[in-house]
């Protein structure tokens, strides 16, 4: 349906700012044979785009289709095309045929800003943990408000489609798309009920859940109340600022043995895979738009590849063109190559998944977040009491600056769950001028994502410090003074070499010695007792000349 779909609207009035359609459903029809087909299509917004004209759209796309007859190898029905809602009236003779179905499913879009969500990155991007979380979040308090809505009935669920930032740091401005089944029960959708609805249900647009809103920033299907004016705008939502695909191809000179995600074989595979795409799409024609590919599944057997890509929005950014220039830059005489290693074989672009998802009452899940401890030695910042005051200027510069450049964790594997550092102390180092430093870092993980492994902090910090020996411009390290969460593969002084001895060897040590003692003391019972005894064979006597055994003599001295 794309492949049919896109080049009409690229040949229509909005071709230039035209970005793609996505099918988000297929219904049947009343017609055994017939088969209803809804998409969801995105355009360039800004000062220098026009403002989209549906009915011109509508009448460009029925020229282009015969009367709206024919679609490529499809028949249409020539009373079903919808541009946003609109379609052209019926002429008066034919009021008496029988009406084409509307469709089923209808789209509205939503709009808001919250106030207490800091926009980030990691926002922007729709693969990311932060912006599932946060999207399961949001749908679940959006999802409670429809169904206590005028729409309950037939209120099907909503889907976002992008963050954007608003105007100050901590605001992010969220764009929905909802759907609703359009039935006898709904003569039309109004939004501007709607819209009071949800400005009381949202306590005058001020609280969403645990989100404060900006007042004023609620938008239904283009429509804004503020105060007595009312605001409109484009019922279609922009285009996201970044274009993803999803790429998947196979590799069949390689095998993948070990399809572990953890193992050393998986992981180099991915990097070496991750860095030819990447290094693909930056030599392209399309390097000023390419921002970064990432694999996020390989296969066992002849490695087949599941990749993401993500491009700023631009006229010339498109499935078809993402597919080209990939092909283009893999093709040479013996057949389709990623570099010079990897033989491919087959390869197909879509784009990302845009699909509206059912509303569900499930209570969103609580991020979880994971701490760890880091600590090091700074060869370069010679120790001083003065980084022991915390009111101290030393102390509060060199802090910042730590902290600081502690965010190379944001460039690594890591990024997605980094929420920062923060510096707990600075301490001396025995023998040495050097400063110890103590922190802690926080990580804040998808609730389905693999649990914290040290080893691979610390391989992370280690890769991203030159082996760690220098943090940003300013600090030199000591070289394997690095212990993450206590583990360090290298012995430091901060780490004393602990005795071999196990618990249950200890135990024995202890029972030994408890035994001896006790052997100790019925060796001195003994002695005592033999002593005891033995003074009882003599009789000894004392008389006026001294003493003297008489078992010695029978004979009395005189």
């Amino acid at each position: 349906m794309q492949h049919y779909i896109d080049p009409l609207l690229r040949k229509s009035s909005i071709g230039p700012y035209f970005t793609g359609c996505k099918v988000i459903g297929f219904r049947s029809t009343r017609n055994r044979d017939n088969t209803g087909v809804d998409t969801i299509c995105s355009y360039g917004n800004g000062s220098q785009v026009p403002q989209f004209n549906q009915t011109k759209v509508y009448q460009e796309l029925k020229n282009m289709t015969n009367g709206i007859t024919k679609l490529g190898i499809y028949n249409l029905d020539n009373k079903s095309l919808y541009i946003n809602g609109y379609t052209e009236p019926l002429e008066r003779s034919s009021l008496s045929v029988t009406t084409a179905q509307r469709p089923t499913s209808r789209l509205f879009t939503l709009n808001f800003t919250l106030t207490n969500l800091q926009y980030t990155a990691d926002l922007d991007t729709p693969s990311s943990p932060k912006f599932t979380s946060t999207e399961k979040v949001i749908n679940y308090y959006i999802n409670r408000l429809f169904k206590s809505s005028s729409i309950s009935s037939v209120y099907t669920g909503c889907k976002v489609m992008r963050f954007r930032s608003g105007r100050h740091r901590d605001d992010t401005g969220i764009d929905a798309v909802c759907s609703y089944n359009n039935n006898a029960s709904l003569a039309t959708f109004d939004r501007e009920k709607v819209y009071h609805e949800l400005n009381t249900m949202t306590n005058g647009i001020t609280k969403l859940g645990h989100y404060s809103l900006e007042k004023n920033s609620l938008y239904i299907n283009g429509f804004s109340l503020t105060g007595t004016a009312m605001a409109r705008k484009p019922i279609l939502i922009e285009a996201p600022a970044k274009s993803g695909y999803s790429l998947t191809f196979r590799i069949v000179n390689e095998n993948l043995t070990n399809p572990d995600s953890q193992s050393p074989e998986y992981k180099a595979a991915v990097e070496s895979i991750s860095n030819k795409v990447n290094q693909l799409y930056r030599q392209s024609s399309l390097q000023d738009q390419f921002l970064n590919c990432s694999i996020t599944r390989l296969r066992a057997g002849s490695i087949v590849v599941d990749c993401k890509c993500f491009f700023q929005s631009a006229a010339n950014i498109n499935r078809a063109m993402v597919e080209r220039v990939f092909q283009d830059s893999t093709s040479n005489a013996t057949g389709l190559w990623l570099g010079s290693s990897y033989q491919l074989q087959g390869f197909s672009v879509d784009s990302l998944e845009l699909a509206i998802e059912p509303a569900t009452y499930e209570t969103p899940l609580k991020t979880k977040k994971e701490n760890f401890r880091l600590s090091f030695r700074i060869s370069n910042l010679p120790y001083s009491p003065e980084l022991q005051d915390s009111r101290s200027q030393m102390y509060q510069v060199n802090k910042e600056k730590i902290e600081k450049e502690l965010d190379v964790l944001r460039t690594s594997s890591l990024k997605d769950y980094f929420g920062g550092c923060t510096v707990e102390s600075f301490g001396p180092v025995s023998g040495k001028t050097y400063t110890s430093v103590a922190s802690i870092c926080k990580l804040t993980p998808d609730t389905f994502s693999r649990t914290l492994q040290k080893q691979e902090v610390y391989e992370e910090l280690k890769h991203l410090t030159h082996g760690f020996t220098k943090l940003g411009p300013s600090y030199e390290l000591e070289e394997q003074s690095l212990v993450v969460e206590g583990y360090s593969p290298v012995k430091t002084d901060d780490q004393p070499e602990r005795s071999g001895l196990q618990f249950w060897a200890i135990i024995l040590i202890c029972i030994s010695i408890l035994l001896g003692f006790i052997l100790l003391l019925l060796l001195c019972f003994l002695i005592v007792f033999c002593l005891r005894r033995k003074s009882h064979l003599y009789q000894v006597q004392q008389g006026m000349y001294g003493v003297y055994f008489p078992h010695l003599s029978t004979r009395k001295v005189h």
